[in-house]
């Protein structure tokens, strides 16, 4: 996980689109996620050199132009979102997030499945 590991809203959708298309250019950063989202390019860069510097993505020159791409993968800066979320937000505690689970009836079958097999694997850790 990067040293200054805070992240912002729209840092972390940035963030999330940026690992879902990398590597990718401000400018294709823009033209995907900016421009659909009623962003200026110079945010688009501004947020793009505010998360390098936070060293959540590197870039590298290609073709004349910056290219950027995430330093963790995906599945493990969630998890680091989710972690500080519990420990911030909900005090450590796990109960509020299962409880917003089980109350939530618009989880798809899909969902459900896998909260399913987590629930199975965490069985077997006793």
């Amino acid at each position: 996980m990067p040293v200054n590991n805070t992240l912002g809203d729209q840092e972390l959708a940035l963030l999330r689109y940026v690992s879902e298309a990398s590597p990718v250019t401000a400018g294709e950063v823009y033209a995907g996620y900016g421009d659909p989202n009623g962003l200026a390019r110079s945010t688009i860069e501004t947020v793009l050199e505010r998360l390098r510097k936070k060293g959540f993505v590197k870039r590298s020159q290609s073709e004349g132009a910056y290219r950027y791409e995430p330093t963790t993968p995906q599945t493990e800066l969630m998890g680091g979102v989710v972690d500080r979320f519990v420990r911030n937000t909900l005090g450590g505690s796990l109960d509020p997030l299962v409880t917003y689970f089980a109350q939530q009836e618009r989880l798809s079958d899909a969902e459900i499945t896998e909260l399913e097999r987590l629930v199975k694997k965490l069985e077997g850790r006793s």
